[in-house]
């Protein structure tokens, strides 16, 4: 019988992260973290053409969003990108973040701004989210544990999830 070796284990952490941020938060189309630049990105994926004019008007108030939440936190230093693809007619909304400022609480707070000004237009798992409150506060704290571990235990490899057929698939990239 032939053996198999793995050379190097992947950090479970970043595994978990990944997959509990997308189960909690079930508009997300993919997120994924880069080791070499220690930078998380967020998709959101919208089945309609975003004017222009009206994605630069969200992505201010966006910007202005996560700008007075980092006032309020003390948080400085922090990189955010935000940037838009078009491919026929869906819009790929991207969120960059530095591992060592990000929050559980700012994503949730960007997929609270998106919920609100997209709504049905994001393309998310149906019948996916936790509608209990209780449950929700039990998920974030644990996001922000493992986002805590995390920043700890630095994640060596490039890792990747997203949705497919109602299942959160995390890979290594």
């Amino acid at each position: 019988m032939q053996e198999f070796k793995q050379d190097k284990a992947v950090n479970m952490d970043g595994v978990n992260l990944l997959a509990s941020i997308l189960l909690r938060y079930p508009e997300i189309g993919t997120i994924s973290f880069d080791p070499e630049t220690d930078l998380l990105k967020i998709t959101y994926t919208l089945d309609k053409i975003v004017l222009s004019e009206e994605f630069n008007k969200f992505k201010e108030l966006l910007e202005n969003s996560i700008s007075a939440y980092h006032y309020l936190e003390e948080i400085k230093n922090a990189k955010v990108t935000i940037s838009e693809d078009v491919y026929e007619n869906t819009l790929f909304l991207h969120i960059v973040r530095d591992m060592d400022t990000v929050s559980q609480s700012e994503i949730k707070l960007i997929s609270t701004l998106m919920n609100e000004h997209f709504g049905d237009a994001i393309i998310k798992e149906s019948g996916v989210g936790n509608t209990d409150q209780d449950n929700e506060g039990i998920q974030e704290e644990l996001i922000d544990h493992m986002l805590g571990n995390v920043k700890i235990n630095h994640v060596s490899e490039h890792i990747i999830g997203l949705w497919e057929e109602g299942r959160v698939l995390v890979f290594n990239k």
